[in-house]
């Protein structure tokens, strides 16, 4: 068997059966504190998979599976978009003990179910809580491999507010996915909260982040915070799971000295999906995007060349695209992030969050739009679900207005909208559940964005800042909704998209996300990365983010070029540079599933422009690399929207017999693009070389710039190291592929390589 029991359960222990023995439940009612309960799936070659399991200890009891606890937020998680989360536990409210009281085996093979109690040693009757746990809905892969299983843990109400799962997860097993993360490749002995946030300033990345969070109520954030993280894991053991409640949950993956993972969910019941996986993650990856839903393929003028974010007005405009015409720079689009105009505070100029053209930033947009048209170049947007309620203007007609006045916002106790704040910024969050609300934000975006402005696609940003003391008009609490928000948002605006009879031709890119979330959405960016190279804020985190993402069904992303948030503090000064652009734009060539820039944060001097002398003809061979790819990656997108596959791959979706690619320093440095090309982009400021390490069972690969043969690395101390300049980024394909061989054939005729 795969996974072998730390302690065997006695040899009265039931097995109870699903679907002619795939799934086995076993439960051993002998030992005294609380029951071994054991959830295995059975492969089609014989081997046994653990799903879920009672830890035993060296004595041979088992730890309870389930318990539950009372806690209490101390202070309201939403602080400028920023989620921060203080609570305090009743720890001496949570139980230690289980029982199993009865087991209902009358719908097998379909389900069974065991009822209990969860209690404190020594004190059941009033104080135990009763549960019910079924385990039912086996499927296998519409693929023919790897199996799941669902499970509803039901705990009566009334007693706690927190219920745990204390599980098994042996000291060397290898955990992966979580949704987007940007940090952390391998979670195992890591403590995971799954709330949506902003991602922070930082992350890690000192001074900026300790100033920040210090300073600017948590904006620094952590290794963990996330736009995107979910309630999902996939391990090396061949097993995967997910919940599918919406409630935040803390999964500590370093539990019981590194042997066990307890899993903490702010709710009842639990409802979740156990996945058990044969030969390649990738069973893992179709299965859970068939309840995530699928990503379908982008517009096919999004693959052909570069996507130009700028701002400023006409003539700033203008100028900067003319120099990346005359460059050569391949153009789709053009993303004007302030088509509505700007904000003017204490904290910059911002985006005005009323959603429509202003006349004011651009009074000859019409003329603007139909000259980038005539050169093929199509107009982008941008819009999020907020209002803000203090206009420049003042708020006379202003959508906020209009949005407050016929209840669109969410609200809070007093049943008046729901007041935040983003720095200057105070504003009313759209609730996506008043199907009034939904219809007017559909309407902005059809006639406002489309009609009026002709954009042929927009970012569609936030979505993290529902309050947990929210008022929903569904009646939803803001505890419950918080997570789901994003999914609900991106569903609006895809609906409205199909509405205008556009969904073929528009691309909208979205940021937050949660379970169903890949269904809803036309591409993912990555979010707001500092203009470094690290991997807590910076360029490697979004390789890491690609392939953690992929794995919950984020299978169509890309990131903002040259990164977006620039920042300059005492003692912390960031700024964009040349090399920085150049390597971002090299990596993202083969990386995004679009090619799309950012002036940053703060559109200043001192950082670095796609179209400045030093950088403009760089980036016109990346975005002509880019656009010779489009039809590979199109047909990567077929498959993503067939099998839920990203097109960024961690390199065990191909070779997971080989133990080094499950390495996490590995996989933070280099990916596969589909299954042909092997791609290591440079993360080191200076460097002008990289390791690189080939796949046993890869056979041969082919150098993209020089054509050199490089064979498998058997042994992974034994990396190679190969010649990086600026312009020459690690790129190697398949002996024998058809596409690498078309590309390095487009290579040698731009006169890009030996």
């Amino acid at each position: 068997a795969l996974f072998l029991l730390l302690v065997a359960p006695s040899t009265n222990a039931e097995t109870y059966q699903l679907q002619d023995g795939v799934i086995s439940v076993k439960i051993d009612l002998e030992t005294t504190t609380s029951p071994f309960v054991s959830i295995s799936a059975t492969t089609t070659t014989g081997d046994e998979v653990s799903l879920l399991e009672s830890l035993t200890t060296s004595s041979g009891a088992a730890l309870p599976l389930f318990s539950t606890a009372t806690s209490k937020v101390l202070k309201g998680p939403v602080d400028d978009t920023f989620y921060v989360l203080k609570e305090r536990t009743k720890w001496h409210s949570r139980t230690d003990s289980m029982s199993v009281n009865s087991i209902d085996d009358s719908n097998l093979p379909d389900s069974v179910s065991f009822s209990g109690e969860m209690f404190r040693d020594g004190s059941r009757g009033d104080t135990s809580v009763p549960y019910t746990m079924t385990i039912k809905g086996f499927q296998r892969n519409q693929f023919g491999k790897g199996a799941s299983v669902d499970f509803d843990l039901q705990v009566e109400d009334g007693h706690a507010n927190r219920v745990y799962i204390t599980a098994s997860s042996p000291a060397d097993e290898k955990v992966f996915g979580h949704g987007v993360q940007y940090t952390s490749v391998n979670h195992k002995n890591k403590r995971i909260p799954v709330f949506i946030s902003e991602q922070g300033i930082g992350r890690g990345l000192q001074p900026i982040t300790g100033a920040l969070n210090a300073f600017a109520g948590g904006a620094g954030g952590n290794e963990f915070t996330s736009y995107g993280c979910k309630a999902q894991f996939m391990t090396d053991t061949r097993r995967g799971g997910m919940l599918f409640n919406s409630e935040g949950s803390v999964w500590d993956w370093g539990a019981e000295d590194g042997k066990a993972v307890e899993v903490e969910v702010f709710g009842y019941p639990v409802e979740g999906r156990l996945y058990a996986w044969e030969d390649s993650p990738r069973e893992y990856v179709e299965m859970i995007t068939e309840h995530t839903g699928r990503m379908s393929p982008l517009p096919e003028w999004t693959q052909e060349g570069a996507i130009i974010g700028l701002e400023g007005g006409s003539e700033i405009v203008e100028s900067s695209m003319d120099k990346l015409v005359e460059a050569g720079v391949q153009m789709v689009g053009l993303w004007l992030q302030d088509w509505s105009g700007l904000h003017h505070a204490y904290d910059g100029d911002r985006l005005l969050w009323d959603w429509k053209l202003s006349e004011e930033q651009y009074p000859d947009w019409t003329d603007l739009r139909a000259r980038m048209e005539s050169m093929g170049i199509n107009m982008m947007t941008y819009i999020n679900p907020y209002f803000a309620s203090n206009l420049d203007n003042g708020e006379e007609n202003s959508q906020f207005a209009e949005g407050d006045a016929n209840g669109y916002f969410i609200k809070n106790s007093n049943n008046e909208t729901y007041v935040m704040k983003s720095a200057s910024i105070r504003f009313g969050c759209l609730d996506v559940t008043n199907p009034g609300a939904v219809e007017w934000m559909k309407g902005i975006i059809k006639e406002r964005m489309i009609n009026e402005a002709g954009s042929m696609g927009w970012m569609s940003d936030f979505g993290e800042a529902v309050p947990y003391d929210g008022v929903m008009y569904s009646g939803v609490s803001g505890a419950d909704h918080h997570n789901e928000y994003p999914e609900m948002w991106q569903a609006l605006n895809r609906d409205a998209v199909r509405e205008a009879g556009m969904d073929d031709d528009i691309a909208f890119f979205s940021r937050s996300a949660w379970n169903k979330s890949p269904g809803n959405a036309r591409v993912f960016w990555l979010g707001d990365q500092l203009v470094t190279f690290d991997d807590k804020d910076g360029l490697q985190t979004t390789v890491i983010a690609q392939q953690s993402g992929g794995l919950s069904g984020h299978s169509i992303a890309h990131s903002d070029i040259g990164g977006y948030t620039v920042a300059d503090y005492p003692l912390a000064h960031y700024h964009r540079s040349p090399e920085l652009l150049m390597r971002w734009s090299e990596c993202e060539a083969f990386s995004g599933s679009m090619f799309r820039t950012h002036v940053g944060s703060s559109f200043e001097e001192e950082d670095s422009q796609a179209w400045e002398d030093d950088v403009v003809g760089h980036f016109a061979i990346f975005s002509k690399a880019f656009a010779f790819l489009k039809e590979y990656r199109l047909e990567l997108m077929k498959e993503a929207e067939e099998k839920g596959l990203p097109l960024v791959r961690s390199m065990f979706y191909q070779f997971p017999n080989d133990r080094a690619v499950w390495d996490e320093n590995l996989m933070k440095e280099q990916f596969m693009l589909g299954d042909d090309f092997l791609v290591a982009p440079v993360f080191q400021e200076g460097a002008t070389e990289k390791n690189v390490y080939f796949p046993v069972g890869g056979g041969q690969w082919i150098g993209l710039w020089d054509g050199s043969v490089w064979n498998e690395t058997v042994d992974y101390a034994g990396v190679d190291t190969v010649e990086a300049p600026i312009g020459r980024p690690p790129v190697f394909y398949k002996e024998g592929s058809k596409w690498g061989a078309k590309m390095r054939e487009w290579v040698v005729e731009q006169g890009l390589g030996a």
